[in-house]
């Protein structure tokens, strides 16, 4: 059933150009990248890849479902034996590993170097795993961009404040409430390769990410149930 589930997913992403785009954009940020001069890279690099894997994943998953759910598809599974959480595991699967084709043509590209690449790896597919279940979970209740578009304003708002935080510009004490926000704990991540982060540092940020991960499953798995399989508003 899984292994069914990529394959449909994989070639209606494809068909729908949802899947190309996303790469195209994770060559964009590469190229764009070459104009900075190579002091401003370790700043940089790791905006572009929360937008990668987390903001733009975020919003590519919410197009999806508004797609299937106006061509009838979630309607015709709702019908099948099919278990949910396959359907939500196989769509964050998907994303994720994008978010790392993503991520590679980031780095290759815009920093010319693989230098650190594990980190970014290990960050990319933890932060889009994060991103994809809460962006499944939101999108369920909505029924195109239009409506999407104030929950990923949002999002895009706090997901880029721990960056401020990090590099001093919010020093109130009530600004480390910061350091719950998925983004920054796969902001050390994205750091690796540029400054000194200590193995503590990076573990204690993927038990962090790990936990987001599983707050943000059972967040997809009630909402997208609740609004895009039994229909209710």
């Amino acid at each position: 059933m899984m292994g069914n589930l990529l394959k449909t997913n994989l070639i209606v992403g494809v068909r729908s150009y949802v899947y190309p785009i996303y790469v195209l954009i994770g060559l964009a940020y590469g190229l764009m990248l070459m104009a900075f001069p190579e002091q401003y890279l370790p700043t940089m690099v790791p905006i572009f890849l929360i937008f990668e894997p987390g903001l733009v994943g975020f919003m590519f998953v919410g197009t999806e479902i508004f797609a299937e759910k106006k061509d009838g598809a979630i309607s015709a599974l709702a019908v099948t034996p099919i278990e949910w959480r396959s359907y939500i595991f196989a769509k964050t699967f998907l994303m994720s590993v994008l978010s790392i084709i993503g991520a590679v043509l980031i780095m290759a590209i815009g920093t010319r170097s693989l230098e650190g690449l594990p980190y970014v790896i290990v960050g990319v597919f933890l932060c889009s795993i994060v991103y994809t279940l809460l962006g499944i979970g939101i999108a369920a209740k909505y029924h195109d961009l239009d409506d999407y578009f104030v929950p990923i304003m949002a999002v895009l708002v706090v997901s880029l404040l721990p960056f401020a935080h990090y590099h001093g510009y919010l020093t109130n004490e009530i600004w480390k409430v910061l350091y719950i926000v998925p983004s920054y704990p796969a902001l050390y991540f994205f750091k690796a390769p540029f400054v000194e982060v200590s193995r503590d540092t990076l573990a204690l940020s993927g038990v962090a990410l790990l936990l987001w991960s599983g707050i943000a499953y059972y967040v997809a798995k009630i909402r997208f149930y609740k609004y895009a399989v039994e229909g209710l508003r």
